[in-house]
């Protein structure tokens, strides 16, 4: 059953606030997302109006990407810990076939053209994410300490990821989750994920979201536009000229 109760308790908001983390929370039943997935799937494998890059900003053309990366289980817990004007930066999705390589440690604002870096993010589970086909993994506090990046090795699926000499991922946890779960963390908290040894897919889809103040150096494609999700943008440092 989907949750309908999207308070966050004081011990929930002190908690995101320690840990840079938060959940995993329910936004739909697993059967509700299995239904979803072959919609999904026959989206990412499209292409985008204005641009190639099928797991990237596909809320901006679909309805149900859109949906889900405006649900009021992520926004309103979002609003919770960010306050009330909310704006749909970017969306992406994590493709992970068997044999698809890991994903290093790494601090997202690292990657992205944004200031101030005020990002929280949500990760939403189409596919199941277990320990077995690479399920995501966080250092819960490490969002207090920012940790040189440098070029990754080429076993990484990225180019760049946090330097191994200053990354402690001694207490890391495991972020299982069923189809239809997500979770919360903001933009400073350290994770990963293995590469998947598994048979088993692992897609998940990631909802950026910042705050008005922040400015957007870097758009993704032509068409990329904010969405505000939650309250207003008052500050309108984002608005593009028309083309």
């Amino acid at each position: 059953m989907t949750d309908t109760n999207h308070k966050l308790s004081q011990e929930e908001i002190d908690h995101f606030r320690h840990q840079g983390y938060l959940g995993p929370y329910t936004l739909c039943s697993s059967d509700e997302m299995i239904k979803m997935q072959p919609e999904i799937e026959e989206i990412l494998e499209t292409d985008a109006p204005d641009h190639k890059n099928r797991v990237h900003n596909r809320h901006l053309d679909y309805p149900l990407i859109h949906d889900l990366a405006t649900h009021p289980s992520i926004v309103k817990r979002m609003a919770a810990l960010y306050g009330p004007d909310l704006l749909l930066w970017r969306t992406n999705f994590f493709v992970k076939e068997p044999g698809a390589k890991e994903i290093p440690w790494h601090q997202d604002f690292n990657y992205w053209h944004l200031e101030p870096p005020i990002i929280i993010s949500a990760w939403l589970a189409v596919d199941s994410a277990t320990l077995e086909n690479s399920c995501l993994q966080i250092v819960p506090g490490s969002h207090r300490k920012v940790i040189p990046h440098v070029k990754a090795t080429s076993d990484m699926a990225f180019g760049l990821m946090g330097d191994l000499d200053y990354v402690d991922a001694s207490n890391y946890v495991n972020l299982e989750m069923q189809p239809g779960e997500f979770v919360l963390f903001n933009e400073r908290t350290l994770h990963h994920s293995e590469a998947n040894r598994s048979d088993k897919r692992r897609i998940g889809l990631a909802v950026r979201v910042i705050v008005p103040i922040v400015k957007v150096f870097n758009w993704d494609s032509p068409n990329h536009e904010l969405i505000v999700i939650h309250g207003k943008d008052r500050v309108q440092y984002n608005k593009r000229p028309i083309q």
